[in-house]
């Protein structure tokens, strides 16, 4: 069963942190723990509803993944600096607006009502809350390098816990009829493969794929016998040859797959090219990973493709990068992936949010095109929320804006 992040939360405040909590905010004495605890069960309700698309669920990613981890064990001392508090708070403040938009109002209303407490107050309180629980959701999805299904699964896993401790009028507020109902549109983002599975060793990885050797040829031969056979019956000749045609699409040629990294062009719009720095032979890489059985199942490896400015639509007349994993991937066909696209951090955020989903499903789309089942395949924008550079440098933030895959089964 999963772990119950309010638990969590408060085990990592300690007794020393509620209580500083509440003198810090006025709240009466012994209310702290149950007001933790509807604070955090409200901002993840909010959360699941928020979740129900993919914009919605990418920007819930891009918030508990972009926030500076807080250390909740020092939170004593946080509430007894006036200027680190107003921080918190200020903080909290954007992400009540993130979560809630122009519902923030009557949710701190109906908040703070439900524990005796004035609307100022509760608003306070709620406002420190969500950092609290972004930091305690930041590090499950840090620690498990999770994409929009996975913290669609983290978010739904945890409906059993805050159920009771939802404040009454919450869902009304949410404009949710049941609770039942809550983040269930989540559920189609949320996939069993969401998170890194142990890597198996080459030798098992081989028998898995050997069936997959054998079956096919064995299909396609008894496919033909099966037309000869019904042409014989027929006892007539089609003017074109029968056999078996295999789809263009999933030719693979036999070119190196070099990285495909061009200049970038010239313009003053953020992320119009995600290139990726291979920094290595794609091919070669990739498959080393699959055959290491110490692999770090959290690796990335970027791909070389380019984008029109603004746009999804691929500039590179091929992409043999693409072409080299659907050849890996019909080598290994219990290898599933997440393509994951990302950004800078200049810019507007909803904007390249917006791009980073459409050039990640774009990749998507052509491995699909190219024979890959879908099921096989997860696409996620990540935003600006997963730098692997310095994004206050242009070298920087050439390197982060990328489109990466990552292996999520190794079959």
């Amino acid at each position: 069963m999963a772990e119950n992040l309010l638990e969590v939360a408060e085990r990592q405040l300690g007794p020393t942190g509620i209580s500083a909590l509440d003198s810090a905010l006025g709240i009466p004495a012994g209310k702290g723990e149950s007001a933790l605890k509807a604070g955090m069960a409200t901002t993840i309700a909010g959360m699941l509803h928020r979740g129900t698309d993919r914009s919605g669920l990418g920007s819930m990613l891009n918030m508990v993944t972009g926030h500076s981890e807080l250390d909740l064990s020092s939170l004593s001392h946080i509430s007894r600096d006036s200027e680190r508090m107003s921080g918190l708070q200020e903080s909290g403040d954007d992400m009540l607006d993130t979560i809630f938009g122009n519902k923030r109002g009557n949710i701190i209303q109906a908040f703070s009502s439900s524990l005796g407490l004035d609307v100022e107050t509760g608003g306070n309180l709620l406002r420190v809350i969500a950092p609290i629980t972004m930091s305690v959701l930041g590090q499950k999805a840090r620690s498990q390098n999770l994409d929009m299904g996975g913290l669609a699964t983290l978010l739904l896993d945890q409906k059993p816990y805050i159920e009771d401790q939802l404040p009454g009028d919450m869902l009304q507020e949410l404009g949710v009829t049941s609770f039942e109902s809550l983040g269930e549109g989540a559920r189609a983002f949320s996939r069993g493969h969401a998170e890194p599975q142990a890597a198996r060793t080459p030798e098992e990885r081989r028998r898995g794929a050997s069936f997959g050797k054998w079956f096919w040829p064995l299909l396609i031969a008894l496919a033909a016998l099966y037309a000869l056979n019904m042409c014989a019956r027929k006892d007539r000749v089609e003017d074109r040859p029968s056999g078996v045609i295999l789809e263009d699409e999933t030719v693979i040629t036999g070119e190196p797959a070099t990285p495909s990294v061009a200049a970038a062009p010239e313009t003053t719009s953020r992320d119009t090219t995600m290139e990726a720095v291979t920094g290595g032979d794609f091919a070669s890489s990739f498959r080393e990973y699959l055959d290491n059985a110490a692999r770090d199942p959290n690796r990335e490896f970027p791909l070389g493709i380019q984008f029109a400015p603004d746009s999804a639509t691929v500039t590179s007349p091929s992409v043999p990068d693409v072409d080299v994993l659907v050849k890996i991937m019909q080598e290994n066909p219990g290898v599933t992936i997440a393509i994951e696209g990302h950004t800078s951090g200049e810019g507007d955020e909803a904007k390249n949010q917006q791009i980073s989903e459409e050039r990640a499903e774009a990749v998507r789309q052509m491995l699909v095109d190219k024979g890959i089942d879908g099921n096989r395949i997860t696409a996620t924008g990540m935003g600006s929320a997963k730098p692997i550079a310095d994004d206050s440098t242009e070298e920087g933030k050439e390197k982060n804006r990328r489109i990466s895959v990552r292996v999520v089964t190794f079959g």
